[in-house]
Parts: structure tokens; C-alpha cells; sequence
């Protein structure tokens, strides 16, 4: 009986820290620019191979011209690409002040709705 309340009490105080690591994680986060924010969040959508074709990396859909390739595309060309989508959809809501970030991450998310947004 005593050992089952020590491993509940252990429990309930690994249980109470857990938190704690949470909160110090997410205040590291707070602590970089809203653009690196938005760009690891986008990077939650997950890699696409070429069974995503046309779309590449991190989520960017390929344009005509584009010689990006699934098959040999490194994270790092991914998170280059990701950058440059966001700034440029940053850009085409820029006249909206402070909130061309937000909009700019939406409509990355969202998609492509045609070639003349690009």
C-alpha cells in the first residue's frame, strides 16, 4: 500500500511539472521575431513528397519555370523556399500594416488561388 502512494505522489508531482517545461518552451518562442513564429508554424504542415506533386518541401506549389524537385530537395532549400513564399505573400498585404503577417501566413496556407496572386 505504501509503495502504491509513493508512485501515485510521484505521479502527480511529475504530472505538476510538466507545465513548467511547457511554459519555458513556449516563452522561447515569444522571444523571436513574429516572422520566425509564423515560419515554424508553417513548418508544422508537414513535408510533401512527389507523391504531392506539385507541390514541394514545405508546402510550396510549383510554378511554371520552377526546377525544384521533391526527390532531391534538402530542408534547408525547403526553409529557404518557405521564407521567400512568406515574404512574398507578406508583401502583397503589406499595405495592411501590422496585420501582412497574419494574412500573408493565411494565404500561404490556404493556397494559391492563381497565378496573378504570385
Amino acid at each position: 500500500m505504501l509503495l502504491v502512494l509513493c508512485f501515485l505522489s510521484l505521479g502527480c508531482t511529475l504530472s505538476a511539472q510538466e507545465p513548467e517545461r511547457e511554459t519555458a518552451k513556449e516563452a522561447r518562442i515569444f522571444r523571436l521575431p513574429e516572422f520566425e513564429r509564423a515560419f515554424l508554424c508553417v513548418r508544422y504542415e508537414g513535408w510533401h513528397s512527389e507523391k504531392n506533386h506539385p507541390y514541394v518541401g514545405w508546402g510550396h506549389c510549383l510554378q511554371p519555370g520552377e526546377k525544384y524537385s521533391a526527390r532531391t530537395m534538402t530542408r534547408q532549400q525547403a526553409d529557404e523556399l518557405l521564407r521567400k513564399d512568406l515574404r512574398k505573400f507578406c508583401a502583397m498585404f503589406r499595405h495592411l500594416g501590422k496585420d501582412s503577417l497574419l494574412l500573408g501566413t493565411l494565404a500561404y496556407n490556404v493556397g494559391y488561388v492563381s497565378n496573378f496572386i504570385m
